[in-house]
């Protein structure tokens, strides 16, 4: 880019245009001029020069002055009496209309340019009615309809000829009760943790001593609470499975329920926490304790959102005891798991009962108390529930370590002897067997490795082997435990902590009477320690000084008794009444040299299953007795406690026979006859007395009445 200015005031210039004096040369070659000093080349005009100035604003004129009347004049065209200024505008006129001329020109000569309106077209005829569609929808529908019953029809009636009328049964689902957390109550009186048989009785007992007494209860099982030992007898003899409303079982020719109470016997948990005075008692089912604040006193429920607190005064830790199961179920696929059965609760029943009707071998292994009554109550199913006729009878087994039922308990030869019980209800008896390993058949059913070598297969599986308390929530809220017994640590009160109770399985107990702890098992004790713990929650100190109690029975093949300490490795004395006299062979045996015939077996021979029929079983230690066992004596209600009075006086050996002659074991008999014929009819009084005398017996009795 080039630019540059040039200035030329010389002589010869002076006359041309002053617009070319100063010239410059931008990028566009046009020329512009840049200087300032104007000097004598350029002359400065002013721009008034020649003009007129007014002064800016113009002011407004003076308005005029106002007149009191009307003008009379007539206001000329565009007057403004507001001084706005409209412009004198001119509308130029219309031009004519030529409407008038073209009509008068059509009328006169005919039409000129515009051509006339045609007629309108005639009306079209109206549709035809549509096809009425929904007569053939509603008769389309109903044939529909009446097919699909047809072929529900027919599919039902395949369905039972095919024999597969009954519905399929799934257990039920665990309800709990009440269904919100929130429905807990906060606060509580008398807290049991566990409605078994000590918290039951805890419950009863607590209402006996305090009669404003309100008890709130919380179970891990979604059921009122109910008497355990049933399950493992009279149940099995129900025809059809058991009822969760009912529970019911026939015991000697009467029905009795398992349910300790109703549902209408506990309160709403609402209505319970808005009670202010008792007496009164709720419960909540399906609900499990986490861990207990003994220094708060608060127990933590466990909720879907974390914990539930609930604060209480006083508290009883009633949790029982789980049952054991073997490894190789434990660890085994759940196809398999689903064929064994431990039998601790409802819920187990229930799935149990439906799965022994349906197979046609089942095997129990373990000989304990439990073990021992499922087997004989199995094996006489047989005989007293009714089977259909093509069906045939369930094939029992019962597997156990010793020679002998029972063998833990008792020596092995009145287990020998026990074990021929079971095994006259048509029950096979494997005994020093055990079960090292289970695997599916490829047809379903499970297969059992036995240690002999051999291998039984089974459709379902009763494991029998003990049960062990249940502690978890004792390490989270700090409570000692008994590692040579197992449980919770306790006092003779059973008091664990400070207004905080343990009773049934789960209490280890310090007992007074022998300076040791020990833990008990059963139903029995587990009551009787759940009601000296209610006494004691209600201010009472009454100490757990008891001897441990069990029963066992086989209805009228074995009824055994058991107080105190016993077990197979101590030393006994048994005394047994002689009922029979001189066995005799059964089967007329051939001359010895002939080599043949039959030669009777002893076990089942008059004199075997007489020798010990009845009797009593002493168990030493020290030379002092602490057990008793009474085999097969007929029924006393106050044995026990006898018994309990005898041990505690800490007798010895020397003294059993003095011991047998107080529990009456010399009247004792082999043989009794059934209730029903001991039963004697009263005789007629009027067979007795004359009609007189009886007139006048009858007015004594009326005189001493009045009196």
């Amino acid at each position: 880019m080039m630019s540059f200015t040039s200035r030329i005031c010389s002589n010869p210039f002076r006359n041309l245009n002053q617009g070319i004096c100063s010239i410059g040369f931008n990028n566009f070659g046009t020329l512009r001029s840049y200087s300032k000093d104007k000097g004598q080349c350029c002359k400065d005009v002013a721009q008034t020069e020649g003009r007129r100035v007014e002064p800016w604003p113009k002011s407004d004129p003076p308005p005029p002055n106002w007149q009191g009347c009307c003008p009379r004049e007539p206001q000329p065209p565009n007057y403004d009496p507001y001084r706005i200024k409209v412009p004198d505008v001119v509308v130029p006129p219309l031009p004519a209309s030529n409407a008038k001329p073209m009509l008068e020109c059509a009328r006169t000569k005919g039409p000129c340019s515009v051509r006339p309106v045609p007629d309108p077209p005639p009306c079209p005829p109206p549709p035809p009615p549509p096809f009425p569609w929904i007569y053939v929808w509603i008769v389309g529908s109903f044939l529909s309809i009446m097919g699909i019953l047809y072929k529900i029809y027919l599919w039902r009636l395949e369905k039972e000829k095919l024999g597969e009328s009954v519905p399929i049964w799934r257990p039920r689902r665990k309800i709990k009760r009440p269904f919100h957390c929130k429905d807990l109550p906060a606060c509580v009186q008398y807290l049991i943790i566990g409605a078994g048989a000590a918290g039951w009785a805890a419950s009863k007992s607590i209402i006996e001593h305090d009669e404003t007494a309100k008890i709130f209860m919380i179970s891990k099982e979604d059921c009122v609470p109910y008497d355990r030992p049933p399950m493992s007898k009279h149940m099995w003899w129900n025809a059809e499975p058991p009822d969760i409303l009912t529970l019911n079982y026939v015991e000697l020719g009467k029905r009795h329920t398992m349910y300790l109470a109703q549902c209408l016997d506990f309160l709403d948990p609402i209505k319970f926490y808005r009670k202010k005075k008792g007496p009164a008692i709720s419960i909540a089912t399906g609900w499990c304790v986490l861990r207990v604040d003994a220094d708060d006193h608060v127990a933590y429920v466990k909720t879907l959102c974390g914990e539930q607190p609930i604060y209480y005064e006083r508290c009883l830790i009633a949790p029982g005891s789980k049952p054991r199961n073997l490894s190789i179920f434990k660890n085994a696929p759940k196809s398999i798991r689903d064929r064994v059965c431990t039998l601790r609760t409802i819920r187990d029943l229930e799935i149990a009962y439906r799965k022994v009707k349906k197979s046609k071998h089942v095997t129990i292994i373990g000989a304990g108390p439990l073990g021992c009554e499922l087997a004989w109550h199995l094996g006489r199913m047989n005989k007293v529930v009714e089977r259909p006729e093509h069906e045939d009878p369930i094939q029992f087994v019962h597997i156990y370590k010793d020679r002998g039922i029972l063998g833990g308990i008792i020596p092995e030869y009145l287990g020998e002897w026990a074990a021929e019980k079971i095994r006259a209800e048509g029950v096979t008896c494997m005994r020093q067997t055990q079960v090292y390993d289970a695997f599916e058949t490829p047809d379903g059913r499970l297969e059992l490795t036995l240690s002999n070598g051999s291998s039984i297969i089974t459709d379902y599986v009763f494991v029998a082997v003990g049960a062990d308390p249940r502690v978890e929530i004792a390490k989270h809220s700090y409570l000692e435990t008994d590692s040579v017994n197992g449980g919770f640590l306790v006092n003779t009160e059973l008091e664990a902590r400070t207004h905080l109770y343990v009773a049934g399985d789960a209490a280890s107990i310090y007992s007074q009477w022998k300076d040791t702890r020990i833990r008990m098992e059963h139903y029995g004790p587990a009551a009787e320690q759940g009601y000296i713990a209610g006494s004691n929650m209600t201010g009472y100190w009454t100490p757990c000084n008891m001897e441990p109690y069990f029963k066992v029975s086989l209805e009228g093949a074995l009824v055994m008794e058991v107080v105190g300490e016993v077990g197979a490795c101590m030393p006994t004395v048994g005394l047994f009444k002689p009922c029979s006299d001189e066995a005799k062979p059964q089967v007329q045996a051939v001359a010895d040299n002939s080599g043949g015939g039959d030669r009777p077996c002893y076990k089942k021979s008059d004199q075997y299953q007489n020798r010990y029929k009845r009797g009593l079983l002493y168990y030493l230690r020290d030379e002092y007795i602490v057990g008793i066992v009474f085999w097969n004596m007929p029924p006393l209600e106050e044995r026990k406690d006898i018994a309990t009075e005898i041990l505690r006086a800490r007798p010895t050996y020397k003294e059993i026979n003095k011991i047998s002659e107080l529990l009456g074991f010399p009247e004792t008999e082999c043989d009794y006859k059934p209730e029903e014929q001991l039963r004697v009819s009263a005789p007629c009084i009027k067979k007795l007395v004359s009609f007189e005398s009886y007139k006048i017996f009858w007015h004594l009795c009326n005189i001493i009445r009045l009196f």
